[in-house]
């Protein structure tokens, strides 16, 4: 879970992703996103586990008829303390960013991945969620945008370059060592080095 902070431009962010980011990254989004809606208009409850052995929370939305189709289209609150999930719900602003940024990897998805054959193809996430999560939660504090939050405590030395475009390019260029990043249909980022 993160929020790839490669530019300030969300959609310049976006385009900076390797392929294998592009879709996990629309997923991430999506779920950050319909957590904010969760947990700042939604109602905390316990629910019993999937096991039935232990309660778990739960953000019900369905607090009337208006918020039926949100309950079951949004996905359950997850990672609700992630330094991003915290960010995104800290004002309006940080919301429309992250929202941009999710349309932009959509964007993004179908400009690498369409073919011939699909000229158009989508995610998942983009058929099901980009268009209901536009509108930012009825609760959300109005406001200008925030700081970026460094979610990287695995590497102290991205977090202490302190500007988060530096560091979250630094940490960016630490994933190449767990698989080959590529862009197709892109040129690799300037500031990217392979090692």
């Amino acid at each position: 879970m993160n929020l790839f902070v490669l530019s300030l431009d969300p959609v310049e962010a976006a385009q900076m992703q390797c392929d294998k980011h592009v879709p996990k990254m629309i997923v991430e989004s999506g779920q950050m996103l319909s957590t904010a809606h969760r947990m700042l208009d939604g109602q905390l409850t316990k629910r019993p586990s999937k096991s039935g052995k232990t309660m778990v929370k739960y953000w019900d939305l369905y607090l009337g008829a208006d918020d039926l189709e949100a309950e079951l289209l949004y996905y359950k609150a997850v990672h609700t303390g992630h330094p991003c999930t915290v960010w995104t719900m800290e004002s309006t602003s940080n919301y429309r960013w992250h929202w941009e940024h999710m349309k932009a990897l959509c964007d993004e998805y179908t400009y690498r991945y369409s073919t011939e054959k699909d000229p158009y193809k989508t995610h998942k996430t983009q058929r099901e969620l980009l268009w209901p999560l536009q509108s930012p939660p009825r609760n959300i504090p109005e406001g200008p945008m925030t700081p970026f939050k460094l979610a990287m405590k695995s590497n102290p030395e991205c977090i202490a370059l302190k500007d988060p475009v530096k560091a979250y390019r630094a940490f960016y260029q630490t994933k190449q060592a767990r698989f080959k990043m590529v862009w197709t249909k892109r040129e690799q980022p300037e500031w990217f080095m392979h090692a």
